[in-house]
């Protein structure tokens, strides 16, 4: 369900709901993050979860809270990028696992970043205290580590509870999530922008420049060229050419490695979208006429219509005065909005 304020979803499991209710709700949950759960018989029959997802204009925090199970991504499935790294902090329980073809191992206080477009697999470790795991996350968009070189190089990076920087990360996001629902819609960026900015140079001063690249050569190129085209999203000519020009690729080899995801400029278009609809619903950009939006971002302003109509189901200028909270259809596909819409 949503909280009173519409930035915050909260949900959970029920004491007396059917097993088989709290699977297909929670495994329907997980689908939005393109995650799959599975679970044994018996953690099926004693499954119980809270999540609360608060988004705070360019990230969202969130907390979870689940009997064990294990999580599992597969980024290839499907047919669109999620561009954004997670950072989990244990608060309770622990972590065991793979990202990509790093080991990771978890316990209360550690901190781990995920690509969530290179592949997952965590088996989340009930407390015997609490019977539960307690996680707090980030999503953050790749768009905000673009400065840390190799950034896909982040995947698995574990900054250990012995490091100062994972208390003061976990606590920067415990504090935010305990204020959220409190703040105006002023308050919010005022106060969210100095946190991530604080998450994001943590990350920076973690990063080991010379860490091993722990995942395959085919994924590193497609993350550093996810990169290159949020950095560049503005750029004219921005397309197969100056990407394979950037990158020694021919157009082949482009193809290839995109084709799982609608081809190249398809990814362009989609980010330039998602880009250009940020700016539509900010108050600042108010007195922008979505026509200007539209070359801003590289698009004739018909062709930004048709695109926005079958990415949201509305015109821009229906959005812009509903005041529609587009947020949360970045990189989802019908099923998963279906569940964000429940909720």
């Amino acid at each position: 369900m949503k909280n009173h304020n519409s930035r915050i979803i909260n949900d959970k499991s029920l004491i007396t709901e059917s097993t088989t209710s709290k699977v297909d709700r929670w495994r329907s949950g997980i689908n939005a993050s393109l995650l799959e759960s599975n679970f044994s018989h018996s953690q099926a029959e004693h499954l119980h979860w809270t999540v609360e997802a608060h988004h705070f204009d360019v990230f969202i925090c969130g907390r979870l809270q689940s009997t064990a199970q294990s999580l599992i991504n597969f980024p290839h499935k499907y047919d669109n990028l999620n561009d954004h790294f997670i950072l989990m902090a244990v608060v309770t329980g622990g972590i065991e696992g793979k990202a990509g073809r790093l080991d990771i191992n978890l316990s209360p206080g550690d901190v781990v970043i995920l690509d969530v477009l290179q592949p997952i697999k965590m088996n989340l470790i009930e407390s015997r205290l609490g019977n539960y795991i307690d996680v707090l996350y980030m999503a953050i968009p790749r768009a905000l580590l673009f400065e840390i070189d190799n950034s896909c190089e982040l995947h698995g990076k574990i900054i250990n509870q012995k490091d100062f920087l994972s208390k003061m990360i976990a606590s920067n996001m415990a504090s935010l999530l305990s204020y959220s629902a409190n703040f105006s819609d002023g308050e919010v960026n005022k106060v969210a922008r100095p946190i991530i900015d604080f998450v994001i140079s943590a990350i920076r001063s973690s990063h080991a420049p010379i860490q091993p690249i722990m995942m395959d050569t085919k994924l590193h190129i497609i993350t550093r060229v996810c990169d290159f085209v949020q950095e560049n999203l503005r750029v004219a000519a921005l397309g197969s050419e100056l990407i394979c020009q950037k990158f020694g690729l021919s157009r082949s080899s482009l193809y290839r490695l995109f084709e799982p995801f609608g081809g190249i400029m398809a990814h362009i278009r989609k980010k330039r979208v998602v880009a250009a609809t940020r700016m539509l619903l900010k108050p600042q950009y108010r007195q922008w006429k979505v026509a200007e939006i539209a070359y801003y971002w590289q698009f004739e302003p018909a062709a930004f219509n048709r695109l926005f109509i079958s990415t949201y189901g509305l015109t821009p200028n229906q959005a812009r005065r509903e005041h529609h909270e587009l947020w949360a259809l970045e990189n989802m596909n019908e099923s998963q909005v279906v569940w964000l819409s429940s909720l």
